[in-house]
């Protein structure tokens, strides 16, 4: 069985929850561990079988393996037989535990999965040794096909460190650098408003309980800040 080659016309970000395991001070979803708002599994078949088309889908948080149904999600998505691509938005912490059932999923269902695991100065701090295992993460997965780990890098001013650091691992090329974005957390002028590079017809934000936001990130930020 190949790989689906079908173009996507859309994509869908599903923020699953806004529990995270950690608490960044930029966090533009407002998540932290004490959150403990699910999406819940009836309202993710409703938005997905509203959905005709072929799809793209964004898996986000919070941390999305926080979430209970997350692998039941993932396998509705391959039974719609319209799901072209999944990423996973993911700091990476939990992500180890995960990969062999990930890959395992990619083989069976041809179904391309890219991972976007989190590079920023936040997570160095918890571990300081995040940049060796990224880099270990890219070398055990660049075969496997289908499977695509990308890093997502945000950068404060001050830290092109950052980007030295990638490259002295070896890393940079697999990573998408950006600096942070002023909304969320990360409330300074300094910075830009949000943007969602557009790389495909259309596309439709979802909070972690279900409401839609269409393209816009700011009212889906600003809710989710509301959300316990």
């Amino acid at each position: 069985m190949k790989t689906m080659e079908t173009k996507a016309t859309k994509r869908i970000y599903l923020n699953l929850t806004n529990r995270c395991n950690v608490k960044c001070d930029f966090c533009c979803m407002f998540s932290e561990p004490s959150k403990n708002t699910f999406l819940s599994f009836n309202k993710y078949k409703e938005i997905i079988d509203n959905s005709e088309c072929f799809f793209e889908l964004q898996l986000e948080g919070g941390e999305p393996f926080l979430h209970n149904d997350f692998y039941l999600f993932i396998e509705y998505a391959r039974f719609t037989r319209r799901c072209t691509k999944i990423t996973i938005s993911t700091n990476g912490i939990l992500l180890s535990k995960h990969l062999q059932r990930l890959t395992d999923f990619c083989d069976f269902s041809k179904i391309p999965i890219v991972i976007k695991r989190s590079i920023n100065y936040y997570l160095y701090n918890l571990d300081n040794g995040i940049f060796k295992k990224c880099r270990d993460l890219y070398l055990a997965t660049e075969f496997i096909p289908n499977f695509k780990i990308e890093f997502n890098v945000r950068l404060r001013k001050e830290d092109n460190w950052i980007v030295e650091k990638l490259k002295e691992f070896k890393i940079y090329e697999q990573s998408r650098v950006y600096e942070l974005q002023n909304y969320g957390r990360m409330g300074d002028d300094l910075y830009s408003k949000p943007f969602i590079v557009r790389n495909i017809d259309e596309f439709f934000l979802y909070a972690s309980d279900g409401e839609c936001f269409n393209e816009d990130m700011v009212k889906r930020s600003e809710y989710e800040k509301t959300l316990k």
